[in-house]
Parts: structure tokens; C-alpha cells; sequence
């Protein structure tokens, strides 16, 4: 709305349709994060996401490759 876009538009730009732009805008659980991914590219909001840093997955899969390295024989 504050950037003034027709659900249209949006739906053009995004290539979904405006049935997934209305069910966006409902919150619908059903819509794929591929459609949100699409939308908000669209929208120009989709930049520096890539730079979100998961450091409970980082932890835990630093964990595992402690369980699994080999004993020192030293």
C-alpha cells in the first residue's frame, strides 16, 4: 500500500497470481516461501537476506564434526 502497487502489478512482477498475493496479505500458512521470496524480490526487500547467519545451526553442526573426527593417537 505505501508504495502505492496494485496487487496486479505485484503479481506480475512476482510471476504469481493475485489469488497468492491476496493469501500473502491473509497470512495463509499454505503459501510457499518461494512465493514470498518472489513477492518480496519484486518488491525490492529481498536484499541482504542471504547474509542471515544461523549460528545455532553453525553450533550444531560443529558439534557433530567434533563427535566424528578421529582420536589423536598421540
Amino acid at each position: 500500500m505505501r508504495r502505492e502497487l496494485t496487487q496486479e502489478l505485484v503479481a506480475e512482477r512476482a510471476s504469481v497470481s493475485t489469488r497468492t498475493i491476496w493469501r500473502i496479505e491473509k497470512g495463509d500458512p499454505a503459501v510457499s516461501m518461494g512465493a514470498y521470496a518472489m513477492v518480496l524480490q519484486s518488491l525490492g526487500l529481498l536484499e541482504g537476506w542471504g547474509n542471515i547467519a544461523d549460528s545455532l545451526g553453525d553450533q550444531l553442526a560443529e558439534e557433530q564434526l567434533r563427535k566424528r573426527a578421529p582420536k589423536d593417537l598421540t
